[in-house]
């Protein structure tokens, strides 16, 4: 396909999903998910790091989800179900992350629902065929991070940190199926972090814009409006190893506890202060979870975790578990000269490769300390003294090598 022809489809895509429809749309048509996965291959559910992989440092990971009830339909006066539009969702997401420069990292989410299954006969304003579709494709996420503040340093996190979060996700979704909105929405936060060597604590604000308003169920007397939001994040990332040494041995765990959620921003205003529904799009989770990095490289890692509903907001799920795959391949040689960071005693000066104990990743200027440079000693493992006969020169008064 020519660069050309590839522009005109995806506009083409765009336009017939509703990416520039007005708001009247014939079906109703919302992404209801709350847990949106990172790109990030250090990331938890919900929390990450403020530093970017780096340069060109490439990752790939799926994600396995089940959510339990995350679409409901509650009556307006009791609070009750009155029906389960999605009652069961298994679900998956494939990311992948690519750094840019030590600031800048881009990534991108294809997200789809597996299987799901529902309260059948509903009427069209909740699901416009009666009943969810039992799988598609949800909307594409494209990804990126800007740090600020940087607060690591080979591979340890420490003091203050901030970065700038971002998400545009495409009207890729299916449009009965809970997954898709139907237009462009975009995302931008900032993530605040305090970094100890026990662990971090993170916090992060922002605002979600959809393109197109959505009203759910649609034409009813006790619909709500769903359009702008604040998203917010607070929670804490702790090594076990600190706490329980006996319990990772090799700290290759993290374990993240978060709480999460996001507020309208209009036209309902939060705290129910605006139209009705401020509830209703107010939705509030917790999140645990324990990182594992794997083999000697720890360039592949699994994640494993739930996010638990704590209100009744419109996507909150009874509690959804996640499993996690990732694979970030590293070079694992920070100054390349070919002594694996894990064994270099210098990671960050190169080794000079001179044949005097070229092993330890260090550069030696006088390997025994005796006042004369290898490049002039003749016994540059043996302490002796200066001379000026060159074949003497650095060896024992003796004359010993």
């Amino acid at each position: 396909m020519t660069p050309r022809r590839l522009i005109t489809t995806v506009l083409g895509g765009l336009i017939t999903t509703g990416a520039f429809a007005s708001p009247a749309i014939a079906e109703p048509s919302l992404d209801t998910r709350v847990l949106r996965p990172s790109s990030d291959p250090r990331a938890g559910l919900v929390l990450e790091p403020m530093a970017a992989p780096g340069p060109w440092q490439w990752n790939v990971g799926a994600w396995l989800r089940y959510a339990q009830a995350p679409v409901l339909l509650r009556d307006p006066t009791t609070g009750g179900v009155m029906s389960r539009p999605v009652g069961h969702r298994l679900s998956a997401d494939i990311v992948a992350g690519l750094g840019l420069g030590d600031r800048v990292a881009v990534g991108v989410d294809v997200p789809a629902f597996l299987w799901q299954d529902g309260t059948g006969s509903l009427p069209a304003s909740v699901v416009d065929r009666g009943q969810v579709d039992r799988g598609g494709l949800g909307d594409i996420g494209l990804l990126g991070k800007v740090t600020v503040v940087g607060n690591e340093r080979e591979g340890l996190r420490g003091g203050f940190g901030l970065a700038l979060l971002g998400d545009v996700t495409l009207p890729t979704g299916d449009r009965n199926g809970f997954e898709g909105e139907g237009a462009v929405t975009a995302s931008a936060r900032v993530a605040a972090e305090v970094a100890l060597g026990v662990g971090a604590v993170q916090a992060q604000l922002g605002v979600r814009v959809r393109t197109v308003e959505r009203e759910w169920p649609q034409d009813g007397v006790d619909a709500v409006r769903f359009g702008q939001s604040i998203p917010w994040t607070f929670g804490f990332v702790v090594r076990p190893r600190a706490l329980f040494p006996g319990l990772d041995g090799s700290d290759a765990q993290s374990w993240e506890f978060a709480v999460h959620g996001a507020l309208p921003a209009g036209p309902v205003a939060p705290f129910g202060l605006g139209a009705p529904g401020a509830s209703l799009l107010s939705p509030v989770l917790l999140a645990v979870d324990d990182r594992i990095a794997l083999l000697h490289s720890r360039d592949v890692y699994v994640l494993a975790g739930v996010d638990v509903g704590l209100d009744d907001a419109v996507g909150v799920p009874m509690f959804e578990g996640v499993v996690t795959l990732g694979w970030a391949p590293r070079a694992h040689d920070s100054d390349g000269d070919g002594v694996p960071d894990d064994v270099d005693q210098c990671p960050e000066l190169p080794e000079d490769h001179d044949g005097i104990q070229d092993d330890d990743g260090c550069p030696e200027d006088d390997a025994d300390s005796d006042g004369v440079l290898d490049v002039d000693d003749a016994c540059p493992l043996v302490p002796g003294v200066a001379s000026n006969e060159r074949t003497r020169n650095g060896c024992p008064a003796s004359g010993a090598k």
